[in-house]
């Protein structure tokens, strides 16, 4: 198994660079020479031999859409990263002595969020062991293929880690209680740091979408064994439990099986059909004759839909998902996780910097031509003087959605929500430089993170 080429490019790009290279090898000369209608298989036959190729067994099952549909399954994957010696990469350390120390402080302290967690009500009631229990999530990306075609992506990683590049992991040599040695698994290369399950093209589970929800039901077998019996590796037993499902509101819809989800947000002032709701954590936007839940109140302290937290379940069909034990009692929607990096990035954070944008365009005097231009330049001056290159170089008035006029409500036109990060740094250090200071006008000083 080749985890880049499933991950980057395909066999045949990998063939085409070896037939060019100049470099002097064997095995790249061996790779030149792979017919390219039999790429995928003469290739990974190419790899094992020259041993680049991860010893992980490849699982086969049958899916109403294809035979013998190859998978991962975590429990192999834990065999890999124990047996070589990698587990650093799945709890970000490597001795496990100092593993025990932290996963046992991990879940000391995990219990003051989530106490419903059945890692506290395991077996017959009886904690489970948790210095040998390794806390993961599950993640889903809806991608897309060399052709454009849409193509899912499930794979796990692990909570713990080496931490971030704002606060980098202590030392996992001590592990003394005020050293905190639980650090976050946000840096590394993520072919480190997620394990692959499946690729799931889109003609596999678009007309037949019980498919999909085959395949999840092998994993949750898999994960409910890991939690519940463990696995013995060496002269040890292993447990993995997960903390929950996270990923990007289209694929939590799909995997969760909502009917209560943002795709059926109002689009209209009134309609003849009420709206069910856009969240399956609450009833926010739901509609009805008795009802006023706004889901658009962000700033409010106590929103109308909080008290509704719970009220009712947004699945009539339930995911496969919901046979691992996660959630104990009622309320196992909350096994499902909303990334705040896409919620941000994708959501508020897209709306505040293109009405931020837009607002502090007044204090330029030009024209509007001549402010984006002017704003242009000096974006692009920031992303040289910071060393970032930008998904957009030009800011225009089409990219934040007023190419009518400013009448219009602003509204981000990108899709990376990468570019939503950058653009408020740079309007953060504009703002510094043009606003503070030069006005009093507190619109536009609360556009600033003072």
């Amino acid at each position: 198994m080749c985890i880049p080429l499933l991950a980057e490019v395909s066999c045949r790009d990998v063939i085409k660079q070896a037939r060019v290279t100049r470099v002097a090898s064997s095995a790249l000369k061996q790779l030149g020479r792979v017919n390219p209608k039999n790429s995928e298989r003469d290739c990974h036959a190419v790899f094992r031999k020259y041993g680049q190729s991860l010893p992980v067994p490849i699982s086969k099952m049958d899916l109403d859409s294809k035979k013998n549909f190859p998978y991962v399954k975590m429990s192999a994957w834990l065999t890999y990263l124990v047996q070589y010696d990698l587990l650093e990469h799945l709890v970000g350390c490597r001795d496990i002595a100092v593993m025990q120390a932290t996963l046992k402080r991990f879940w000391s302290l995990y219990r003051n969020s989530n106490p419903d967690h059945m890692m506290y009500h395991g077996n017959a009631g009886a904690p489970l062991c948790p210095e040998m229990t390794i806390p993961v999530v599950q993640h889903g990306d809806e991608g897309r293929s060399l052709k454009r075609k849409q193509i899912m992506v499930v794979s796990t990683t692990g909570v713990l880690g080496h931490g971030s590049s704002h606060c980098p992991g202590l030392s996992f040599n001590d592990v003394a209680e005020d050293a905190n040695p639980l650090s976050l698994n946000m840096v590394g290369h993520t072919w480190l740091t997620h394990y692959l399950h499946g690729v799931l093209p889109i003609n596999l589970y678009n007309e037949t979408p019980e498919s999909f929800f085959q395949f999840l039901s092998e994993l949750a077998a898999d994960y409910t064994q890991l939690f519940n019996e463990g696995i013995v590796i060496g002269k040890r037993r292993f447990f993995v439990a997960l903390l929950g499902v996270k990923g990007d509101a289209p694929y939590l819809t799909k995997v969760g099986r909502f009917y209560r989800n943002f795709l059926r947000r109002p689009t209209r002032p009134s309609s003849r059909t009420h709206c069910p709701g856009i969240c399956h954590l609450c009833l926010a936007g739901k509609e009805g004759p008795d009802l006023d839940l706004p889901y658009e109140e962000y700033g409010a302290l106590q929103p109308r839909w909080l008290p509704t937290m719970g009220a009712e379940p947004p699945f009539e069909d339930a995911s496969p998902f919901l046979d691992i034990p996660i959630i104990h009692g009622d309320r196992q929607e909350r096994m499902f996780l909303y990334d705040l990096f896409h919620n941000f990035h994708l959501g508020i954070g897209k709306t505040f910097a293109a009405n931020a944008f837009c607002l502090l365009m007044e204090l330029i005097q030009n024209t509007i031509a001549g402010a984006f231009a002017s704003l242009t330049g000096d974006f692009r001056a920031y992303c040289r003087r910071t060393h970032q290159t930008p998904y957009h170089r030009r800011l225009s008035p089409t990219l934040f959605g007023v190419e009518m006029g400013f009448k219009e409500c602003p509204e981000g036109g990108w899709s990376k929500g990468d570019f939503t990060r950058l653009l408020c740094q740079w309007l953060e250090d504009w703002c510094r430089r043009e606003v503070v200071g030069k006005t009093e006008l507190p619109l536009y000083l609360e556009c600033v993170a003072l």
